[in-house]
């Protein structure tokens, strides 16, 4: 009988010492996930108010869906500009980006001033899912604030 515990109790503590050492690599592995769909969401940021094309095909999945900041649905082809067509344009100073990380999905959230004034406060949600080529944005949307 005292074998039977000493057995019981050295499992419970290897199997304790086994998770114990798995959570660490777990959330570390989500802060990395994480702080690359951050980036990923800066450089959209960043290849829209430039115009970079490339960068945008890169970004954004050929099934992407949006909604625009006056509720227009968008889809890829209306926001990657083409030959004299600038399409997007957003040109918004982004802050308070928070990242969560579901599998091989991510959300990201944030806030922008739009540095045209024109308008104004912006809230935005961007949807990434994990593909073949990398994270990829799958879905958007944008929201102006009311001005109080």
């Amino acid at each position: 009988m005292r074998k039977l515990f000493l057995v019981i109790g050295l499992i419970t503590v290897a199997a304790s010492q086994a998770f114990a050492q798995a959570a660490p690599k777990t959330t570390e592995a989500a802060a990395s996930v994480e702080e690359s769909v951050l980036q990923l969401t800066r450089e959209w940021l960043a290849a829209d108010e430039s115009h970079d094309a490339k960068t945008l095909e890169r970004i954004i999945a050929d099934d992407f869906q949006g909604t625009a900041p006056m509720g227009s649905t968008v889809f890829k082809v209306d926001v990657i500009p083409e030959g004299d067509r600038k399409a997007g344009g957003l040109r918004i100073n982004a802050s308070n980006l928070k990242a969560r990380v579901f599998g091989d999905s991510a959300v990201v959230t944030g806030r922008g001033v739009s540095k045209v004034g024109e308008q104004g406060e912006l809230r935005f949600t961007v949807v990434f899912a994990k593909r073949n080529q990398g994270w990829q944005m799958v879905a958007a949307h944008l929201s102006t604030v009311p001005k109080a």
